[in-house]
């Protein structure tokens, strides 16, 4: 509920402060005093773009802030305690939103600086308004569906359910198959590519590895072999040093027996050097066909680097290691694709027969929406309307189901229904609004809800029966209404009049709450073209309350 609302420099405002009370709120005035700045103080409140012009000439800034209570508004009350920000005492919260003659604008809720898409996100759930500019998108397919769905029988809403749950999964495995169409079957021909060129020359990242060590080896034989053989000269040759070592032993077995023990040491250690320099000779003895052999893959090797752009060896085999690995993952995900598709091909013709009971359903709570809305209709003077409901299959299945749906109406017997807004008037789009909103009030979660010009296009007795239904949605939610009428002001709970006040220097708009029944009287009077002069005019807007207040009467 909107307890308060606080507009500084607005349009022709300097500073008002006005209060509403639950119940049905009426706002009069005069053609041309202002009536419609509250309500577009209201759009800027709830996130509409600002217009230079709202902010009031010579001034800095133009500020609007709403109270509202969130009794009875758990969706915006959710909202604003998962952003983190406290409510009041009481569980009130303050939205603001401030505007600059260049446009910019800040937007605050409890005094914190906000989005102001989330300033529009918390505002919608408080408050809907209802005027001429929005008759457009009221009646598009997904509002219709919306309202159309309320009257669904219980299997209905069953299949409904299931089909949002079935257009779910089918939407998480096209999200999923998306994710990997990314062009796996051109990589993975690229990757085996390559692949099957190193593998076929038996060139894998092991054996590379191992031939690169070998090649080492066979570069370093030559060296290691003479080395070898000027060792084995040296130690083994013609009076070598394991026969001069044997014959130093000798000479010093009867003369000293440490240094004979000395050179018994020497003499094994040089043994034992010499059997590790003859394994080393056998290791690097290659024959020429391994040899030729070690080379050819050597220069494959090298040909496959230059090829791949990589001039260390070790680089390019982490590169076909890589490529390995790629390939079993590139494998896996073509084989999750085509599952994929396969599930995907069985969830797309679940959600279409799923569509069609749905579909089914809703033609079926047509007759009760048509008969629903039709009562109210008669009780808004217009008791002779024809209303049909065209169904179209969509292209694609969405969340709504697979039907798009248009709203057709005939407005005078014998006339074809044709699309309601390419035949209705402004009054007459208002009148089957309200209805709408009065058979299905309980769709709106919204606890607010504003009404401008609902009242365009009528009159006399046809206004009675807009100002009962007014009064009616006002059981449930606080209603706001801006009205020329004074049949449906008639019907308020709590009536405020706009006035533009004149001075030499300057122009102003005030809202002035009519608290005693006297003031409401004369009022309803000038709305009757009197300006409470005349005592007939009176007693007949006393009329007019009283039997606003006792019911209205039913119109034929």
């Amino acid at each position: 509920m909107l307890r308060t609302l606080v507009i500084r420099d607005f349009i022709l405002v300097e500073y008002q402060e006005i209060a509403f009370t639950p119940g049905f709120n009426v706002i009069t005035g005069e053609t041309g005093t202002g009536k419609s700045l509250l309500v577009n103080a209201l759009l800027l409140l709830l996130g509409a773009r600002g217009r230079e012009e709202w902010v009031r000439p010579g001034s800095s800034r133009a500020v609007v802030e709403g109270c509202f209570s969130l009794e009875n508004a758990p969706k915006a009350k959710r909202k604003i305690e998962e952003f983190g920000i406290p409510l009041e005492a009481g569980e009130f919260v303050v939205l603001s939103r401030e505007l600059t003659p260049e446009g910019k604008s800040r937007a605050r809720i409890n005094g914190r600086i906000v989005p102001l898409t989330f300033l529009r996100d918390v505002g919608t759930s408080l408050v809907d308004i209802c005027g001429q500019r929005e008759h457009t998108s009221f009646f598009t397919s997904s509002n219709i569906l919306y309202l159309l769905d309320f009257f669904l029988s219980e299997e209905g809403k069953g299949i409904k359910e299931k089909y949002r749950i079935c257009f779910e999964e089918r939407k998480k495995l096209e999200e999923e198959l998306v994710s990997l169409e990314r062009g796996q079957e051109k990589e993975l021909e690229e990757v085996e590519e390559i692949l099957e060129e190193t593998e076929r020359l038996g060139l894998t990242p092991e054996k590379i590895l191992a031939v690169e060590e070998e090649f080492g080896r066979i570069s370093q034989a030559q060296k290691y072999l003479e080395a070898a053989r000027t060792f084995m000269e040296t130690v083994l040759g013609d009076r070598g040093f394991l026969q001069k070592l044997s014959l130093l032993r000798a000479l010093f077995r009867d003369l000293s027996a440490d240094v004979h023990e000395i050179l018994g040491r020497v003499e094994i250690e040089l043994e034992e050097a010499l059997g590790r320099v003859k394994a080393m000779e056998d290791s690097f003895s290659f024959s020429p066909e391994e040899i030729e052999i070690v080379e050819r893959a050597i220069a494959e090797v090298e040909r496959l680097k230059r090829k791949y752009h990589f001039l260390k060896t070790s680089d390019f085999v982490t590169f076909l290691e890589g490529a390995r690995a790629r390939r079993e993952t590139l494998e896996r995900e073509i084989a999750r694709k085509e599952k994929l598709r396969e599930c995907l091909e069985r969830q797309t013709k679940e959600l279409f027969l799923l569509g069609e009971e749905l579909s089914t359903e809703r033609r079926q709570a047509f007759e009760i929406f048509r008969m629903r809305l039709l009562e109210e209709l008669r009780t808004l003077a217009l008791p002779n309307v024809t209303l049909e409901l065209l169904f179209e299959r969509k292209k694609h299945p969405d969340p709504e189901g697979i039907d798009n749906v248009e709203l057709c109406v005939a407005l005078n017997p014998g006339m074809r229904a044709l699309p309601i807004l390419a035949v209705a008037s402004g009054g007459e789009l208002s009148r089957i609004i309200l209805a709408l909103k009065s058979i299905t009030s309980s769709l709106w979660g919204t606890p607010v809800l504003v009404f401008d010009e609902i009242d365009q296009g009528v009159g006399g007795i046809t206004a009675l029966g807009v100002g009962d239904k007014l009064k009616k949605l006002a059981r449930t939610h606080q209603v706001l209404c801006i009205t020329h009428l004074p049949q449906i002001a008639s019907f308020a709970d709590y009536h405020l009049k706009v006035e533009k006040f004149y001075s030499p220097e300057r122009v102003w708009v005030e809202v002035i709450p009519l608290s005693s029944r006297e003031a409401r009287l004369q009022e309803i009077a000038r709305m009757m073209g009197d300006e409470g002069r005349e005592s007939s005019t009176l007693e007949y807007a006393e009329i007019l309350m009283r039997k606003a207040q006792g019911g209205t009467p039913e119109i034929k």
